[in-house]
């Protein structure tokens, strides 16, 4: 069985973390020289409590067009959600995260790929982006369940209330990546798709509201702040790719 298994893995030795982007375009760029024609994306945290079913809800779009990408449900706990009444309905999106995404390769380099000056976080969102701007579809399928953790969870005190919630955090390094990232797509794309790359808005979510939050709830609040400043500052540089805090 491992013999078997071993003659059909490529792996690909950067000797570096080139970032999710790169890792994604050479995954493509390889599957594409193999002559095949879907590509299964997936996080190092991420693992499916039904894949079977996935591959049957591919089967039963093949014959759709202009699919581009489909997606699963991707969330915490996700096997408490298993009943085993699974369908093949879906409904499109306009944003899915990568983990689980089954990419048409056909499409790959119509679109634009994967955008290397963005490293890590909001790659999904660009790459998203350019697929809808084609007028192509992402398909969700509800009923593909997977384990998915987007952060950490941490139960946190209100600083001004002094109630206690649950909530999501991300380390200072992706808060400045996110920060840095979603103010790029927001110039790229806010006159194409306002609704959801609106500047004001994402001003907003990461400079007002993600700000707040770190300041009532979380841990590390000065190198949390620092790295969002960080992040605001590098894109008026216009300066991306790797950066280490």
């Amino acid at each position: 069985m491992n013999e078997i298994f071993e003659s059909k893995l490529v792996y690909i030795d950067n000797n570096d973390n080139l970032g999710i982007a790169t890792a994604l375009n050479q995954a493509c760029d390889k599957a594409i020289e193999l002559q095949f024609e879907w590509i299964l994306t997936m996080d190092q945290d991420s693992s499916f409590i039904n894949f079977l079913h996935y591959k049957k809800c591919l089967f039963s779009v093949l014959s759709l067009s202009k699919v581009c990408l489909l997606s699963g449900n991707t969330i915490r706990d996700a096997i408490k959600e298993y009943n085993g009444n699974l369908s093949l309905n879906y409904e499109e999106k306009f944003i899915v995260i990568t983990s689980g995404n089954i990419i048409n390769l056909k499409y790959f380099n119509k679109i634009g790929r994967f955008d290397n000056k963005l490293f890590i976080d909001m790659v999904d969102y660009d790459f998203c982006a350019k697929i809808n701007k084609e007028g192509l579809k992402i398909l969700y399928f509800k009923d593909v369940l997977i384990e998915h953790a987007l952060g950490d969870l941490f139960l946190r005190k209100n600083l001004l209330t002094g109630k206690k919630k649950y909530k999501r955090e991300h380390n200072p390094q992706r808060v400045y990546y996110i920060t840095r990232n979603s103010l790029y797509l927001a110039m790229k794309y806010r006159k194409i798709f306002p609704k959801y790359f609106g500047l004001l808005k994402t001003i907003n979510i990461v400079l007002i509201h993600d700000t707040l939050k770190i300041l009532k709830y979380e841990a590390s609040k000065f190198e949390k702040l620092k790295a969002k400043f960080l992040g605001l500052l590098h894109f008026l540089l216009n300066k991306y790719g790797s950066y280490k805090l």
